[in-house]
């Protein structure tokens, strides 16, 4: 073991310097090859510096906040191999004495190690795993990363983690019992998990353990999102642990898209019932007619486009002030989904990076996407078209929805593994 200076090591081309933002080994613990010692925040993000070799951290030379410039020193280690000269401290010590008259003085002080302290074994699992950005952006929110659950690869917190946890609220989860891994149902906007009548019923005599969540701003939700990324991490920290099925309608579609990105070989199975973020255009009667209504009249018109059957004047009004209660979030997510007649997402490429089975519903009279853009869809895409059936062909045909479910409870055969 021999006494050694960390420099700041050049994290990036263009860096200069970087701010300290927090150290994670404290003086006098010992810590081994790959611990991370410290983060620094340069100018382009925030990295960690790790540890080359096995040592023990003596002193921190820059706290936490401060900038230090490329190859300066930051820590003094006791650690493998010979010692590292330490660069001379010009500034005198409370200790250093005057030069007497007539006698040379010295041209420095002496400089005063710090002892090395009793090594304590550095525990880094005591830490929850996250990524550096992660970090940064809890500190920046408050949020305590000891309360999330972490949707990265290995458990490790993400950005999105934290983005969602920042958003006060939680998401509302409505479960009907049955067997084997759960089957997530996320509705489209505007709508709640009542919207499912009673598929969950069926799914659940089918051997399906069925959650039908109410996505941010919607429903029995408090949480609120406005993004598709902020609502995919607020839904992903609250989904149980284990083996899940997707199945998505519209809007909660493109977001069982991104979980199932997100979570990897935890999803077994993709059902899409009219997606979006498959084509260019949607229709701006519906989704402004709804955020616009204010009139029972004019709410008609826009559930007119969902052709899901005669709604009584009794039920418009209970919905239309359902509505108007909720519409900060919907209107949120509106936006972030649609603006003009034009989709704002695009869920093609994620689709084409899945390796579990996807099957796609759309309706030949969809007044709102159109069903030809399943031909956007990768070439191993199951798609089912259901002639005369609306924007809600999974209500529409039902029996053909739970015939799809359950032949899901087959053992998953993934492309990766094709």
């Amino acid at each position: 073991m021999g006494r050694v200076i960390l420099t700041l090591p050049r994290l990036g081309e263009t860096m200069e310097e970087a701010k300290v933002v927090e150290w994670l080994v404290p003086p006098g613990a010992a810590f081994k090859r790959g611990d991370v010692l410290l983060e620094v925040e340069t100018d382009k993000t925030v990295v960690e510096v790790p540890a080359m070799t096995d040592g023990v951290l003596t002193a921190q030379l820059v706290a936490p906040g401060e900038t230090v410039a490329l190859d300066q020193p930051i820590a003094e280690v006791e650690a493998e191999g010979g010692p590292v000269a330490a660069p001379t401290v010009s500034t005198p010590t409370s200790e250093t004495q005057p030069a007497a008259v007539g006698k040379s003085a010295p041209t420095e002080a002496t400089p005063t190690l710090a002892p090395t302290a009793t090594a304590v074994p550095f525990r880094p699992t005591n830490r929850p795993p996250a990524s550096p950005a992660a970090r940064a952006a809890a500190r920046r929110s408050g949020t305590d990363l000891t309360t999330l659950h972490g949707t990265g690869r290995r458990g490790r917190i993400t950005t999105a983690d934290v983005t969602a946890q920042s958003h006060s609220g939680q998401i509302a989860l409505h479960t009907t019992a049955g067997n084997g891994p759960p089957m997530i149902l996320l509705h489209g906007l505007f709508d709640d998990h009542r919207g499912w009548r009673d598929l969950p019923r069926r799914l659940a005599a089918a051997g399906h353990s069925v959650i039908a969540l109410d996505l941010p701003g919607h429903g029995d939700s408090t949480a609120q999102a406005d993004s598709l990324e902020t609502a995919t991490g607020q839904i992903a920290a609250t989904l149980p642990a284990g083996p899940l099925r997707l199945f998505g309608h519209s809007l909660g579609a493109a977001i069982a898209v991104r979980l199932a990105l997100r979570l990897g070989s935890r999803v077994e199975s993709l059902i899409l019932s009219a997606p979006a973020g498959l084509g260019a255009r949607i229709n701006p009667a519906f989704t402004d007619g709804m955020l616009a209504a204010e009139t029972p009249a004019a709410l008609a018109r826009a559930l007119a486009l969902l052709d899901a059957g005669p709604v009584s004047l009794t039920t418009l009004t209970q919905e239309l002030n359902r509505l108007r209660t909720l519409r900060p979030g919907h209107s949120a997510l509106a936006v972030a989904v649609a603006h003009g007649g034009f989709q704002q997402i695009d869920i093609t490429a994620d689709l084409a990076r899945l390796t579990c089975p996807v099957t796609v519903l759309f309706g030949t009279d969809d007044r709102i996407l159109d069903w030809r853009d399943v031909a956007n869809l990768p070439a191993t895409t199951a798609i089912h078209l259901i002639g005369g059936a609306g924007h809600l062909p999974h209500l529409t045909a039902p029996d053909l929805v739970v015939r799809l479910a359950t032949a899901s409870l087959a053992p998953v055969r993934r492309l990766a593994d094709a």
